[in-house]
């Protein structure tokens, strides 16, 4: 691991990377919320449906980040982060995605196929419409919601600096530890008869 600026660039566009993984599930998975939901409730569907998503991305996002922030703090490889690199890494992976996003304005379609042009854009910022929806109906929701990405790939960032774990603090598996050890326990005098 290095500090090359290339070497950054690389690790900012897997945050874009993963933004494109999430798009794909959502345009996969997307034809079963079509089928479900009738159409008056599809619109309702589709924004569930990207909520979900956008928790898919965002563990993806963040499990990165963290991975990133503490791998760069070892002391073998000399690179010294600062906690807020993440940041940094987060808008490195929203600039190809805003540009692709700024082609909405750049291309010029018949007045009969705007409604087409505006679906493909909210298509893109799939994994964010619902926030998108909440935000406002206009297009510029959908550029603005992209800002998200950085603050989860910080945030994702600042946790593997410090070392701060979500599933150590909940201790998840503390829990399963302990019902195992139990299990054991009960199975252990049952064989001695």
């Amino acid at each position: 691991m290095d500090n090359k600026v290339w070497s950054q660039i690389k690790r900012g566009l897997k945050i874009a990377g993963d933004y494109l993984v999430a798009l794909f599930i959502f345009g996969i998975f997307s034809s079963i919320i079509f089928s479900i939901f009738k159409e008056d409730k599809l619109l309702t569907g589709i924004t569930v449906f990207s909520f979900i998503i956008f928790l898919v991305m965002s563990s993806m996002m963040y499990t990165s980040m963290s991975d990133t922030a503490f791998r760069e703090k070892r002391p073998q490889y000399d690179i010294n982060p600062s906690p807020f690199k993440g940041f940094m890494y987060g808008f490195i992976g929203i600039t190809p995605l805003f540009l692709v996003q700024l082609l909405y304005y750049l291309i010029n379609v018949p007045e009969e196929f705007l409604v087409l042009k505006r679906r493909i854009l909210q298509a893109f910022s799939a994994p964010l419409y619902w926030l998108a929806s909440i935000i406002s109906h206009d297009e510029w929701a959908y550029h603005v919601v992209l800002l998200v990405i950085p603050i989860i790939a910080g945030l994702g960032y600042l946790s593997g600096y410090h070392e701060f774990y979500i599933i150590k603090k909940l201790k998840i598996f503390d829990k399963l530890r302990k019902k195992q050890e139990e299990r054991r326990k009960q199975q252990q005098p049952q064989k001695r008869k």
